[in-house]
Order: structure tokens, then C-alpha cells, then sequence
């Protein structure tokens, strides 16, 4: 995706109908409002010539050599930000029309020879898609600007830890104070299991940042309300890699990077990036493990209403031993049943 292109040039839209009027009405119609038209009236046309400068897919459903549907996963696949509408001409009944947007989530689904809706969907898709280029630029820019200033990083540890959950925290506005929370909530498991004192800040630290890798995410995704797509699912995963991309080079006392790396590490061995189980996943690791999905179930998401602390001490008493360490599970519900640390269950 080029975000200059998207700033300079005009908005490229592609349109894919076997229909040659329709094809042609659509394009005429786009063309008077000012966009450059890419029209095609095959789907395999559109695959072969799609690229990252079209800013907005019109896309029929019914064609003969590849159906909309075909088309709509292989560019997604390609480039799965690219906003795409339905146009169709068939009519379909609102629950046939419902599933279909919820198994493939295009950004609209507009019946043929209505064009002021068309009009209207075109400029909100080439708008959401506009943001979509932009939020990844500034995510870009800020972790280039975080690996070079390394040298810096070093020199005043805290305050650019402080800084870096900042970051994440005004990119992800839903789920503001989450680090801060796991890092307190993580401190007093530690500390209910007598781990030592400076373990124990190793862990706060930790806390504080373990989140770091989601400035590589989008934000559109990081918000999103409702479920995720595989796609955005995997991408959502990189987050603990990525933040220890971001922390491996800096001269913590601690092998802070190492437990942002597992913090989603499941003792079964079901958790990712790597896989590990058991006794490979460090202490710290799993200490952050539980605060995560406690802090994570309590408090309200844009995809769900809040599920409360009874929700997360299910979670974590059922998964004892298998997902989550025993004796973390132990100490972390013994520091809910004496309400001695301050979690949001409101």
C-alpha cells in the first residue's frame, strides 16, 4: 500500500461487471465525480490486474468465469485492507444478504440501479480505506523511529517505557490502562508468590510494555468491533514477536524482551509465537500470562460488554495446570478472593 500515491494522485476505483452496461453506467457515474476508473468485465481480468494503487473495489456477484465471491477472497487475499462493494442485481433476502456480509465482511453490499447509493458507499469505502493507509504510516514511522533511537532509550529506561505504553494506549483507546493494570495486577501475584523484590520489578516493567508489538497492528483492527477475521486474527498474534523486535536490543537488567515474548505462551503448549510448554516458559512469563487474560475478560471490549471477575476466575481456575501455572493461578485467586488489588470490575 502507498500512502503518498493515495495523497497525490487520484483515486483509483475498480469496477467488475459482466453486465458491459452496467459496467460502462458505473464507470461513467465514478468518472463524473472525479475518480479514475479501472473497469473489467471478468473477475480473473481483476485479479491479474489488481494492485495496491486501487483505493475501492464495485464488484458484481454473479459472473461466469469467477463469481464475486471467488474474486472477493483471492484480492483480499492479496491485500486484505482494500475496501470491497457488492453490486448486484440479484435480490436477496435480508437474511441471506445478512450472512453473506458475515462471511465476508465487504465494507458494503449496494443493489445495481440505485446510483446515489453506489455514489455515497464509493466515497465512504475510499475514505475508510484513506485512514486504513494512513494509520499504517504512522505505525511505520513510529517503530522506525523506536529502533532508532536505541542509543537513547538506554540512557533514560523508565520514562521511555512510560512513553512506549503511551503509545500503544492512544492507538487503542478501548483498551487504555490495560498494560498498566496487567503490570500492578502481575506485581502483586509476584509478590503474593514471595518472588524477590527485584524480580518482582522486573515484572512491573514488563507489564508496562508487554503490549508494545500492537503498534504494528492497525488500529481498525485493534478496535474492531465484532469477530476477527483469521487474517486479522494472525496479525493480532505477531504483537508478542514484534515487541520483542522492539525490546531485544535495548540493555535492560532484566530479560524484559524475553517476557513480552512469552506472554501468551500456554503451558499445554497451545500458546503462541513458538509454542513452548511448561518449564520452557519463564515465570515472569506466566505471571504476565494470567494478570493478561484476567485483565482482558473483567473489563468491557468493543467487540463484547464486560464479563466481570466471576468470568475470569472461571477462566483461569478451569484451565489450572493446563493453559495456566498452577501455583500463578493459586496466588492470583487468592489475591481476588482478599480484594487487595485494584481491578476494574465495573
Amino acid at each position: 500500500m502507498n500512502e503518498n500515491s493515495y495523497e497525490q494522485e487520484k483515486t483509483k476505483v475498480m469496477v467488475v461487471d459482466d453486465d458491459d452496461s452496467v459496467l460502462k453506467t458505473t464507470t461513467l457515474i465514478l468518472e463524473e465525480e472525479g475518480y479514475l476508473v479501472e473497469a473489467f468485465s471478468t473477475g480473473k481480468e481483476a485479479i491479474d490486474k489488481f494492485n495496491n494503487n486501487i483505493h475501492a473495489i464495485v464488484l458484481d456477484i454473479n459472473m461466469p468465469d469467477l463469481t464475486g465471491l471467488q474474486v472477493f477472497k483471492k484480492i483480499k487475499s492479496i491485500n486484505p485492507y482494500v475496501p470491497i462493494i457488492f453490486h448486484t442485481g440479484t435480490t436477496a433476502k435480508q437474511g441471506e444478504r445478512r450472512d453473506l456480509r458475515r462471511q465476508f465482511r465487504p465494507h458494503a453490499y449496494v443493489q445495481k440501479g440505485d446510483p446515489e447509493q453506489l455514489m455515497d458507499t464509493v466515497v465512504s469505502a475510499v475514505e475508510s480505506y484513506g485512514n486504513i493507509l494512513r494509520n499504517v504510516k504512522l505505525s511505520e514511522s513510529l517503530y522506525e523511529e523506536l529502533k532508532k533511537s536505541s542509543d537513547k532509550i538506554k540512557t533514560n529506561i523508565e520514562d521511555t517505557i512510560h512513553a512506549m505504553a503511551m503509545t500503544v494506549e492512544m492507538r487503542d483507546p478501548y483498551t487504555a490502562g490495560h498494560q498498566r493494570q496487567v503490570a500492578n495486577f502481575a506485581s502483586s501475584i509476584a509478590e503474593k508468590m514471595s518472588i524477590p523484590k527485584e524480580q518482582i520489578d522486573s515484572i512491573h516493567l514488563a507489564g508496562t510494555i508487554h503490549d508494545i508489538g500492537k503498534m504494528q497492528v492497525p488500529t481498525e483492527i485493534l478496535s474492531k468491533c465484532g469477530k476477527l477475521t483469521g487474517l486479522e486474527y494472525d496479525m493480532i498474534k505477531t504483537h508478542p514477536q514484534a515487541g520483542y523486535d522492539i525490546l531485544k536490543t535495548i540493555r535492560f537488567q532484566w530479560p524484559i524482551a524475553e517476557f513480552v515474548l512469552q506472554h501468551h505462551e500456554r503451558m499445554d503448549g497451545s500458546g503462541y509465537p513458538s509454542g513452548l510448554s511448561g518449564n520452557d516458559i519463564l515465570i515472569e512469563a506466566k505471571i504476565l500470562s494470567v494478570a493478561d487474560v484476567v485483565d482482558a475478560i473483567v473489563p468491557h471490549r468493543p467487540y463484547r460488554p464486560a464479563l466481570g471477575i466471576e468470568k475470569a476466575k472461571e477462566e483461569i481456575s478451569n484451565n489450572r495446570g493446563i493453559l495456566y501455572d498452577s501455583n500463578v493461578v493459586d496466588a492470583c485467586l487468592s489475591i481476588i478472593s482478599d480484594n487487595n488489588v485494584g481491578l476494574n470490575v465495573d
